[in-house]
């Protein structure tokens, strides 16, 4: 159990039940005292109980569902505006999300490659179905990467329609990766997005 559901780990897994097609373990968080989000005081003082479910990788081709109980702890502090708070589980699920990280950084990783549709049928052949609005709200929510520095700016112009309208394309030399493209083939506005962009 610990291999299979290792990304769990920082649950206390009560029981996992087979459905079938799908798999669902039962779990809980751990009885450690948890600092409140606003004043920072830890508290283990328990006001009552809140359930969760969320997906998770599959497992043999079959879905898994998490069926998690959080804790309701009461801040110990008398004037913190938060009286009471619901603990979180960071690095398995994040606040309002229905998926665990695990399995969202799989699912990113396939609309990265794939985006809309033809991530939402991959995704239905790995096991966990997602649709192509998901597949793309997904794609947005991931963070772009950092912006490189060329070192050798590759300049050259292009006819959009011969003899009536150029355009100029600006390419990374090293890596052949285009940079941008400007509207026109004029000196100035080389210039001007070259101070842009220094």
């Amino acid at each position: 159990m610990d291999v299979v559901f290792s990304g769990l780990s920082a649950l206390v897994v009560d029981g996992v039940t087979d459905e079938g097609e799908v798999i669902r373990v039962s779990a809980r968080t751990r009885d450690d005292p948890v600092p409140c989000p606003v004043c920072g005081q830890p508290t283990g003082r328990v006001h009552g109980f809140h359930g969760r479910v969320v997906a998770d990788v599959p497992v043999d081709g079959r879905r898994v569902v998490a069926s998690v109980r959080v804790r309701r702890l009461v801040c110990p502090v008398l004037g913190c505006p938060r009286q009471t708070f619901r603990e979180q589980v960071p690095g398995v699920v994040e606040r309002y999300q229905r998926r665990t990280n695990r399995l969202a950084d799989q699912l990113g990783c396939v609309v990265k490659e794939l985006a809309g549709r033809a991530g939402a049928r991959l995704s239905r052949v790995l096991a966990c179905a997602i649709s192509r609005s998901t597949a793309l709200r997904m794609l947005m929510r991931r963070a772009a990467p950092p912006l490189r520095v060329p070192r050798v700016l590759g300049i050259d112009d292009f006819a959009l329609k011969r003899r009536h309208r150029y355009a100029t394309v600006i390419i990374d030399a090293e890596t052949g990766e285009r940079i941008d493209v400007l509207p026109d083939r004029t000196a100035q506005t080389l210039v001007a997005w070259l101070r842009e962009h220094p």
